[in-house]
């Protein structure tokens, strides 16, 4: 567990997000991030940090996938749309601005075994039952000549998305319980052999 300090807002600069992290699978296999706001006004929005997640280190992510509920207008189905709706309609007084999982994918598979694995859970649990909207992010290290470990990366605006845009707040997903339950929700989607059950 750790807390991140930001840079608190001045008159010329908004303030950025700080995190909190959880690792409940205790080994690094299944990591939280909670991005959130310590202030309520002069605050960066979080498509930045969210675009940046498709260039790490100055190369490409080896690939994207932006999932929605099926409820959700076609227009959210743009990212960089869906990032600025966000950012330009979440309330001054809420203060999480998004949540991230990371899931390292195992070392004795090709990597889009475990992609289409995670991509089943998350397209099951956050996207349908939970209603949110969640960029699937595939990072393979050694293509920049990293020895770290294939991840990927799970990106939640922590607001719901319906036919009507964003909703309201997702806080029991994109919180410290939420993240718990996400680990408990993989874990049986992997036990039932890839379905996840309610």
């Amino acid at each position: 567990m750790s807390k991140a300090k930001s840079k608190p807002a001045t008159a010329d600069q908004p303030e950025l997000l700080s995190c909190f992290t959880l690792d409940p699978a205790d080994d690094g296999s299944f990591k939280y991030i909670r991005y959130f706001y310590k202030q309520d006004v002069h605050r960066a929005g979080i498509a930045d940090m969210v675009m940046a997640k498709l260039t790490p280190a100055g190369h490409k992510a080896s690939r994207h996938d932006l999932l929605l509920p099926d409820a959700a207008s076609g227009e959210y189905m743009d990212l960089s749309y869906l990032l600025q709706r966000y950012d330009a309609v979440l309330p001054a007084a809420e203060r999480t601005g998004y949540a991230q999982f990371t899931l390292t994918l195992p070392s004795d598979q090709p990597p889009h075994v475990g992609w289409e694995l995670v991509r089943a859970w998350v397209r099951s649990y956050f996207v349908r039952q939970e209603q949110l909207a969640a960029l699937m992010v595939l990072h393979l290290p050694y293509l920049a000549g990293s020895s770290n470990a294939a991840h990927i990366h799970i990106l939640l605006p922590a607001r719901r998305l319906s036919m009507n845009g964003f909703t309201g707040q997702a806080r029991d997903v994109c919180s410290d319980s939420g993240c718990h339950d996400a680990w408990n929700a993989w874990l049986s989607f992997q036990k039932e052999g890839g379905s996840c059950v309610k």
